[in-house]
């Protein structure tokens, strides 16, 4: 059993990956930033730590990633937020994670983030999305950590199939049908990188396919 922090724990992704690796038996950690969250999270078997990658102290961090063997980073802007807090926490949560001595980091990114952004998602309004993005990547793969970056396509609601299609130097998005790929897959591909050693220092572009995951972790080269 491992103690997993889950940033960004109440969120829509968070909540699937924080939900997973607590039926696996896992020990989970979820960070909140409004205390109204923190009832389902402690109801479904997590435990929870207000953290705000903003405004937090860095004796805030410090609490929150104690004794942790691993940090999932699943946060990010949300609708009518500054995209600078896509740099900005994964910067603090990188640094907080070495400071802590926490190695294992698996982050959730966004295709585009790494390979060339999808000629659909190329826009000025975009501009500063794709930048944060791009700036916390090079950070988490310039730090100590024994990181994996995972860049979903879009993200849907729909049902946890367990199966993808996997890149790691990008996908040729611009042709295919479709993109998108459920929150409960990109959760599921978090935990099962979590448990591949084989993905460390890995960057893996996924969207909805037919190859079970954990092959897919493993083929990947």
């Amino acid at each position: 059993m491992s103690r997993i922090v889950v940033v960004g724990g109440h969120g829509r992704t968070g909540k699937l990956i924080v939900r997973q690796l607590l039926k696996q038996g896992d020990s989970v950690v979820a960070t909140i930033r409004n205390a109204s969250h923190m009832a389902p999270l402690v109801k479904a078997g997590a435990e929870t730590v207000m953290l705000d990658l903003d405004s937090s102290s860095p004796r805030d961090f410090a609490v929150a990633f104690a004794g942790a063997d691993a940090i999932v980073f699943a946060a990010g802007s949300g609708d009518n937020e500054p995209s600078a807090i896509d740099r900005k926490g994964v910067t603090r949560t990188v640094n907080a994670a070495e400071k802590a001595g926490v190695k294992r980091y698996v982050a959730v990114s966004a295709i585009g983030a790494t390979t060339g952004v999808p000629d659909r998602w190329n826009t000025p309004q975009m501009k500063d999305y794709w930048a944060a993005k791009k700036a916390g990547n090079k950070k988490i793969r310039g730090s100590s950590l024994d990181w994996t970056i995972i860049e979903p396509g879009e993200l849907t609601e729909g049902k946890q199939t367990g199966k993808v299609m996997l890149g790691t130097d990008g996908l040729d998005i611009d042709t295919l049908k479709s993109i998108k790929i459920s929150r409960a897959d990109v959760a599921a591909t978090v935990v099962a990188a979590l448990a591949a050693p084989k993905s460390k220092g890995k960057t893996f572009q996924i969207v909805s396919g037919t190859t079970e995951i954990a092959r897919a972790i493993a083929a990947a080269r």
